[in-house]
């Protein structure tokens, strides 16, 4: 039995999560999805994950906050969503804080070819507590 990759999909549009949560299924992924970055950064604390997904804007914690949090836990490729920059180098910051992508959400066929391309690069992701 093949072993599935787990992704954590962190995203307010509840639309847009169910689509991309469903795209990433029917890909071979198992998926975990909230649209509360606080409860993101939990689940990064106690779960194992080999990618994240995450809006570039979620209403509680700003995605900085939660590449931060994943500076703490070790190597997990964290590919950030936009609808559209706030500001011209804003995916050059997000990069600069370990974002492996910045790329327009609408986009899901660019999202799931990133995803593998992630993976690729970094097969193990975090384990639950890892420094």
């Amino acid at each position: 039995m093949r072993h599935r990759k787990k992704i954590l999909i962190v995203d307010c549009d509840a639309d847009y999560l169910i689509a991309l949560e469903r795209h990433l299924e029917e890909g071979g992924f198992d998926t975990t999805t909230t649209w509360d970055a606080c409860e993101a950064i939990a689940l990064l604390g106690s779960r194992q994950f080999n990618g994240l997904l995450v809006g570039a804007h979620p209403p509680e914690v700003n995605c900085e906050e939660i590449l931060k949090a994943l500076q703490s836990r070790g190597s997990i490729p964290c590919i950030v969503l936009q609808t559209a920059p706030r500001h011209p180098f804003e995916a050059q910051y997000l990069s600069s804080l370990g974002a492996y992508a910045v790329i327009p959400k609408q986009k899901i066929k660019e999202v799931m070819e990133k995803v593998h391309q992630s993976l690729k690069s970094s097969p193990h992701g975090v384990s639950a507590g890892a420094a």
